[in-house]
């Protein structure tokens, strides 16, 4: 597969990410760091390093938010019991 077809995989990945966090499933944020991880080798391949350094950020802030999410919903089950 060339660059073209990873991106549109990703691309279609990002889109149930984006469901899956309207749903507000700590699952999006998994996706959205596959995503992040693929376009950053695209991005490094192409010499698009701005864009490269976007994506290794969004990977950032998809770790921070699985662990965010993932605090509060422990939370939510300790206060239900």
């Amino acid at each position: 597969m060339d660059n073209f077809d990873y991106t549109w995989i990703t691309a279609a990945i990002s889109i149930i990410a984006s469901y899956l966090n309207i749903k507000k499933k700590v699952a999006c944020f998994y996706l959205w760091k596959i995503t992040a991880i693929f376009h950053t080798i695209i991005d490094i391949k192409n010499q698009q390093y701005g864009r490269a350094f976007l994506d290794v950020f969004l990977l950032i802030i998809n770790i921070y938010g699985i662990i965010v999410w993932t605090k509060d919903e422990k939370q939510k089950i300790i206060k239900t019991k």
